[in-house]
């Protein structure tokens, strides 16, 4: 169950997608208060991307628009600190915010996906998703790794969020994709960054370095190898 009047948020250096995994390495207390009350109530927080300030600090503030996550899996250690991963649902839109509590909460409202005609998805859906097993092949060759059989989702709106997920590109242009209520017109963005991004593989000769992650980081990125693990939503 949500409670959009009082939803708890976590805010990051992160952008999660609806349907899409991303683990959580949790050690603030505020946070652990937090996944205790959430689990407790079986209900979902919000991960929002933080606009200004920092994941360890007081007051960061997120932009408007973040996804539901829900708790699939959950390791406590002995110390407190918490191994979590959460999967995406649907994206909310933040209207008031609350910082009463040692995490903050919103009263939210749901940001839903304007609907589409299928005719209208299949070309750029098709282009998509050649464009992404090349990069993906250009992104697993630079680290010296062969990509395995892979199985995309088949429905667009999901591959849209799989392509968004999963691309190696700044947190705003992954904001501004979540962000879009039409698959279409993500589709199309995706196409303009992949072709982008495969053109970059191209004339670079540098390795693929994966983000360092600082002892402090909250989370901890998904690694390629995740990427085995996405499977059709038909």
């Amino acid at each position: 169950m949500v409670n959009y009047n009082d939803l708890p948020l976590f805010p990051l250096h992160v952008v999660l997608y609806p349907d899409m995994p991303l683990p959580l390495h949790i050690f603030e207390p505020r946070y652990r208060e937090m996944l205790a009350r959430c689990r407790a109530n079986h209900s979902p927080f919000g991960i929002v991307l933080i606009k200004t300030g920092d994941e360890i600090g007081d007051n960061p503030v997120p932009f408007s628009i973040g996804t539901l996550a829900r708790v699939t899996q959950c390791e406590e250690l002995s110390d407190g600190r918490l191994n979590v991963v959460v999967v995406g649902e649907h994206r909310f839109t933040i209207e008031k915010l609350n910082s009463s509590l040692p995490y903050l909460t919103a009263s939210v409202k749901p940001f839903h996906e304007d609907g589409a005609d299928p005719s209208d998805l299949r070309s750029p859906h098709l282009t998509v998703v050649a464009l992404f097993k090349r990069y993906l092949k250009n992104l697993f060759a630079s680290t010296n790794r062969s990509m395995s059989a892979l199985q995309l989702p088949q429905e667009p709106e999901y591959l849209s969020y799989a392509v968004a997920s999963v691309l190696q590109i700044p947190l705003s242009e992954k904001q501004e994709l979540l962000e879009m209520r039409s698959t279409q017109e993500r589709l199309q963005r995706e196409i303009s960054l992949l072709k982008r991004e495969i053109e970059s593989q191209s004339n670079s000769d540098d390795k693929f370095t994966p983000p360092n992650s600082s002892e402090k980081s909250t989370i901890v990125p998904v690694n390629t190898k995740e990427l085995s693990k996405l499977s059709s939503n038909n």
